[in-house]
């Protein structure tokens, strides 16, 4: 039979060779402990929370470049600060652990790191929804499902699950996020009133805790059931939400490292919750969490985490500008060696002009490699194949495929290559599909329309605003856009005061934010036709339907001659769907231009190097590929006449 005091002492035995969350023994002093381990943490975590600041600092500034705004860096930042916070705190718990009382650690290990978790997991994710929605525009606008016609059918529904589904994906994951980071808090307080293991003057009797020293007191401490929320959370994103991220993002190659950085994230996480119960609670750990503190094993996949979310990105971005840097150089190349070649025509061929050579563009113009070049439509098409495909891009050189001439030939001709490329590998489907669209839309208009917009028929200018419309709103409204492109200020600001009046009585503000009146185009119809004046886009066809056949008048109807232009228009938008309403005079055929030339000038210098690369180096290996089998196809037949040749004097 135990004494009491016997039980005690067996008590306080086990405590320390289970040792507590900072490793405390019964032999550690109450103080700060400065020696070499101490410094070696110290220095570490000074240095890694200054590169990770110049890391994030640095993707702040670019963050308007293509490859860092699919991202999500705001979430994604706070879910990073809130971890590397709890991280710093558990690179120093080996220096300040003697003198940290463990209610701070439950605090901190509670509210920060399931917090940053929770944030980092929603930016995070934003990888799958970036992939699946960019693969709509791996078809061509015409097939295309848009969010144009999404919008408009759950304009109709105002109920709380349609102002959520009518909600951007940052804003609804943030959302959800918030909702589960109010739970832990609340289950967080609760847990903390309800037990005596911290403050043994109120809570839950059979709670509290004892123990003869403030060693054994604070080993206690650092277990037990109130520890399990913030466990569940490592174990829920490491064990049931990363293999599903991992499984979900298997098919997926893109050129950002996105996936490469979602791979590690995930996998980094796996061992932290299972080694921390590990080093709490197994014996034999004692000996490492002398030196190495329990929850560094959550500190190791938080900083595998830091470097893939925030170095990886920074690396891609060097890349990027090299490319880029890469692909100037060659068009500049280009035109030098096109001007020398004219200069050198005209003096063995005796022309001269009076305007003389024209001057080189300039390395941002949006015509580059367009003005210089004399390469004809039927030049490139020999040069690609003869067959209006990009043919074998590994015989051509450099400072002739990185042209604008290629890359509007490759547009012109057979976009569909680029077009897979642009949305499933590099995310940027929305440049292709925007230059297309607006392509198309021109080709269709009529040639009255392109001379003077003003001496067209109303319902023919109608037509074309409400085709234009669609284009603002699926491309470049960042209101409604899921994607929009990257312009200049100045031209969105031109675009916007053109279109937007239009798209927001197409999309309320209260509807496309998920608030307000809520109150849907159709209804506010009768409403705004009253006043003459009011844009609205006319849904109903007991309202839209257009008059034919009647002369023109002051409500916009069309004369018979008008209509029958209008029939032979080519168009995919019904008489139910035209703007009714003022159309700015400022509408006219080129109202796309400006943006379609910038953001032709970012697929030259961002997703068609890319592009071409991945060809030359798809085109080497499948040449590789069959040079190798027909290798193997001669070396069999050799081996076969050899067969043959000995068998031959066996058979006589």
């Amino acid at each position: 039979m135990m004494l009491p005091r016997e039980v005690a002492v067996a008590v306080a035995a086990r405590a320390e060779v289970l040792g507590s969350e900072f490793g405390i023994t019964s032999e550690t002093p109450r103080e700060v402990r400065v020696d070499a381990v101490s410094i070696f943490f110290l220095c570490i975590c000074a240095v890694w929370t200054i590169l990770l600041a110049a890391g994030m600092i640095f993707l702040h500034t670019k963050r308007h470049l293509p490859t860092v705004r699919i991202r999500g860096l705001p979430l994604t930042f706070a879910g990073i600060v809130l971890l590397h916070m709890y991280w710093m705190t558990i690179q120093t718990g080996y220096t300040f652990g003697p003198l940290a009382p463990e209610v701070a650690e439950f605090w901190i290990m509670s509210i920060w790191y399931p917090f940053g978790v929770a944030l980092f997991q929603a930016g995070n994710s934003q990888f799958l929804h970036v992939a699946k929605a960019q693969s709509r525009f791996a078809r061509p606008p015409s097939q295309m499902t848009t969010r144009y016609d999404e919008k408009r059918g759950l304009a109709v529904d105002n109920s709380w699950l349609a102002r959520l589904r009518r909600m951007d994906y940052s804003q609804r994951m943030f959302l959800f996020v918030t909702v589960g980071m109010a739970c832990q808090l609340v289950v967080v307080v609760v847990i903390f009133l309800i037990s005596r293991k911290f403050h043994p003057a109120f809570g839950i009797p059979g709670t509290e805790i004892y123990g003869e020293t403030w060693q054994e007191i604070a080993a206690k401490q650092g277990r037990g059931w109130e520890w399990w929320p913030s466990v569940f959370w490592q174990f829920l994103w490491a064990w049931v939400i990363a293999p599903v991220i991992l499984w979900r993002s298997r098919g997926i190659r893109d050129t950002h490292g996105w996936q490469l950085q979602t791979m590690a994230c995930c996998i980094a996480g796996l061992h932290a919750a299972p080694m921390w119960l590990i080093a709490i609670y197994v014996p034999e750990m004692k000996v490492v969490n002398q030196y190495w503190v329990p929850p560094q094993w959550i500190g190791l996949s938080i900083w595998i985490m830091e470097l893939f979310t925030v170095f990886v990105p920074c690396w891609h971005i060097r890349k990027h500008q090299n490319l880029k840097q890469e692909t100037l150089d060659s068009i500049a190349s280009w035109e030098r060696k096109k001007k020398l070649s004219r200069a050198q025509n005209d003096s063995s061929s005796g022309r001269s002009n009076g305007s003389g050579p024209r001057p080189p563009l300039s390395p941002t113009s949006t015509k580059i490699g367009e003005a210089i070049t004399t390469d004809t439509p039927s030049a490139w098409k020999s040069k690609f194949g003869g067959n209006d495909e990009t043919g074998d891009l590994e015989k051509l050189p450099d400072e002739s495929v990185m042209t604008m001439a290629a890359l509007e030939h490759v547009l012109d001709k057979n976009p569909e290559p680029l077009r897979q490329f642009s949305a499933r590998r590099d995310f940027s489907g929305e440049n292709i599909a925007f230059l297309t669209a607006v392509a198309e839309w021109k080709q269709s208009l009529p040639p009255a329309f392109i001379r003077n917009r003003h001496n067209t028929a109303p319902d023919l200018v109608r037509l074309q605003f409400t085709k234009a419309l669609r284009i603002y709103t699926e491309f470049v409204s960042p209101r409604d856009a899921e994607f929009p492109i990257n312009i200049d200020w100045h031209e969105l600001r031109k675009l916007e005061g053109i279109f937007e009046r239009a798209a927001r009585s197409l999309f309320p503000k209260g509807v496309n934010k998920g608030g307000g009146n809520g109150v849907p185009s159709e209804w506010r119809l009768a409403q705004d036709s009253r006043g003459g004046s009011e844009i609205n886009m006319v849904t109903s066809p007991s309202h839209a339907s257009i008059p034919r056949h009647h002369h023109s008048n002051d409500a916009g109807l069309t004369t018979s001659a008008e209509t029958l232009a209008l029939d032979n228009a080519p168009t995919n938008v019904s008489d139910s769907q035209l703007f009714r309403g003022d159309i700015p005079t400022a509408f006219d055929a080129s109202v796309f231009d400006a943006a379609h030339g910038s953001i032709k000038y970012l697929v030259l210098t961002n997703t068609w190097p890319k592009y071409v690369r991945e060809r030359r180096s798809s085109e080497s290996l499948s040449r590789q590929s069959r040079a190798a089998d027909t290798y193997d196809s001669k070396d069999s037949k050799g081996s076969l006449r050899k067969a043959l040749a000995f068998l031959k004097p066996l058979v006589r």
